[in-house]
């Protein structure tokens, strides 16, 4: 992989911090605003009468928006972490018209004065969570449930 350390850690970075960002939007839009038309996928897609009905039932709660943005957090980062592998070349895809080949990420400048990433993004992903924690902006909420002294 042709790609400097710096820009996978930038890169895994953001992708931690949209996982939580879009994890925090979607349940806001449902749990707090009651706002059910902010879905873009798939296309087409939005709740029925009766599932807008059911949403209606939750209860703006900081228990359940915590249990939520877990949910949609951990699927968020499942889809990320699968395309990782197919970048790290250590999965493939599940539907292949013809032989994978593989594919590379690499710096769009050479970066000669920055070490090569060594790692598998797939495994920095969840390692670069608690360098996200740590440089995140301060809310009074979080995805893991260890302790801070």
């Amino acid at each position: 992989m042709e790609l400097s350390e710096n820009n996978a850690i930038a890169l895994l970075l953001d992708l931690n911090e949209d996982i939580e960002e879009y994890a925090d939007c979607a349940v806001k839009n449902v749990i707090v605003d009651k706002n059910f038309e902010y879905l873009n996928y798939p296309p087409n897609c939005g709740f029925s009468d009766l599932e807008k009905e059911e949403l209606h039932k939750l209860d703006n709660n900081p228990h359940l928006k915590n249990a939520l943005r877990k949910i949609i957090a951990d699927s968020s980062a499942g889809v990320i972490f699968n395309m990782l592998n197919l970048l790290d070349g250590t999965g493939s895809p599940k539907k292949m018209y013809k032989e994978w080949t593989g594919v590379q990420l690499v710096n769009e400048e050479p970066e000669n004065d920055s070490e090569s990433f060594a790692g598998t993004l797939h495994d920095y992903l969840f390692e670069t969570y608690w360098t996200w924690k740590k440089i995140r902006d301060d809310k009074d909420w979080k995805l893991d449930t260890l302790e801070e002294n």
